[in-house]
């Protein structure tokens, strides 16, 4: 009874770790640079890959008819002198696309193009504290008065 209690877990446990290392394994995709695609050529192709870049300031063509798609360049962001990597996108594109923003691309590469299936933009990240100055004009208070501060009249 004990053995077969015992071999029972360890089968459930190996098939158990199997189907994770199935899934996840299909849901894994290759993560680069445009910089390391401009390296394998135009010619090599990746199945699936996530691209981590920057939207190059080159032309960027946004059609809405007949068929929404989205085409620009990303270059790597720590290296923009080692070239840009066009890509395609079709869908919407997001609010805050813009020349200077990182993305992530999600996709297939083949023929010197990134064929996106999803295509998202980070957020800046720069807190800026507030100004000081600018909340005493904004409060209109006395010399030295700040927001939330309260003034004593002598």
């Amino acid at each position: 009874m004990n053995r077969k209690f015992f071999t029972l877990v360890l089968a459930f446990i190996v098939v158990g770790g199997l189907m994770i290392f199935q899934a996840t394994r299909a849901g894994a995709a290759l993560m680069v640079v445009p910089s390391e695609l401009i390296a394998k050529g135009a010619d090599s192709t990746v199945p699936r890959l996530r691209v981590a870049g920057r939207v190059a300031d080159k032309e960027i063509t946004y059609l809405t008819s007949p068929e929404i798609r989205l085409e620009f360049s990303v270059e790597d962001p720590k290296h923009p002198e080692r070239g840009s990597v066009p890509v395609v996108y079709e869908g919407v594109r997001p609010d805050l696309f813009a020349p200077g923003r990182d993305v992530l691309i999600d996709g297939e590469y083949s023929e010197g193009v990134v064929r996106a299936s999803s295509l998202m933009t980070q957020c800046p990240s720069k807190y800026e504290a507030p100004d000081p100055e600018k909340k005493y004009l904004s409060a209109g208070g006395a010399a030295g008065a700040y927001e939330g501060a309260s003034t004593v009249a002598k």
